[in-house]
């Protein structure tokens, strides 16, 4: 564990030592004020002109934070261009200055490189949250009965999506050694998740996995406060894949295995992913 956080560190000074994180992280919080300003603005507006339908004045928590034009709404919209831009140099950057080589000869286990490098990105996605959580205090405020439930809930959906996506973004960082192929890679991953629940939909077990790897709208139940297991065990598989495909990844390039060793490693993450997705998508 020590190592992890060691590593996890080390990739996060790295990471603030560039000018991208900062960059994203000041529009991260443009984005999140201009949603947040903007759905408030238009509530004090309708609140002065008397609007015709004021029904949405009960229920100002959904307006201003969980509707499509909300806070999380928006973000959570654009969220797939930020991602990448931040994973696609956590192992192709070792890759392409040659460090990987040391890191393979060092005693540090593949696994914990790839868990720790993944660390630094959920302690980054916090990051992304506590900005969120500014604008959610603001609120509390702004708002005299907040559901400080949905609230939450929103929160938590909105970070598993961002460990999600950083899974993602890792594994398609560890398949080149040029960074701007990995962050195309991780945006064309996010849309293959987001459109494969549109296919094969006519055969009933095929339609049961579909539906599962599907990525869209999957945080919409916990943004109306609803946190079900499947759902979590969605975001949780995700990132099992992911890994475990980076670590087997990065393993296979200091062992000299058979392809068919190294495909069955590959094919048994899937596999047992996959059937953990239908067991729970079979599940009332």
């Amino acid at each position: 564990m020590k190592t992890i956080l060691r590593v996890a560190k080390t990739e996060l000074r790295t990471l603030f030592y560039s000018p991208i994180a900062w960059f994203l992280m000041i529009v991260f919080l443009i984005q999140c004020g201009v949603a947040y300003l903007g759905e408030l603005e238009y509530v004090a507006r309708q609140q002065e002109l008397g609007g015709w339908n004021l029904r949405f004045l009960y229920v100002l928590t959904e307006r201003i934070f969980l509707n499509g034009q909300g806070l999380f709404g928006s973000v959570m919209q654009n969220l797939y261009l930020y991602i990448p831009l931040l994973t696609m140099g956590l192992i192709s950057r070792e890759t392409s200055s040659g460090t990987i080589k040391l890191l393979y000869s060092s005693p540090v286990k593949v696994r914990e490189i790839v868990f720790g490098k993944f660390l630094s990105m959920m302690v980054y996605s916090l990051m992304l949250v506590a900005i969120v959580g500014i604008f959610i205090v603001s609120g509390l405020f702004h708002i005299q009965y907040p559901d400080k439930g949905m609230l939450m809930s929103a929160l938590l959906g909105f970070y598993l999506l961002l460990c999600a996506y950083s899974a993602i973004g890792l594994f398609m960082s560890c398949l080149t050694t040029y960074q701007v192929v990995a962050a195309i890679c991780t945006f064309v991953m996010i849309g293959l998740l987001s459109y494969i629940g549109t296919v094969w939909q006519d055969i009933a077990f095929v339609r049961s996995l579909t539906f599962f790897l599907s990525i869209k709208g999957r945080a919409m139940n916990m943004l109306m406060g609803l946190i079900t297991t499947k759902d979590v065990i969605y975001f949780l598989v995700i990132i099992y894949i992911f890994l475990g495909l980076s670590v087997y990844k990065l393993r296979a390039g200091m062992e000299s295995k058979p392809a068919l060793v190294k495909a069955g490693r590959y094919m048994a993450i899937i596999v047992s992913a996959l059937l953990i997705g239908y067991i729970s998508s079979c599940r009332p």
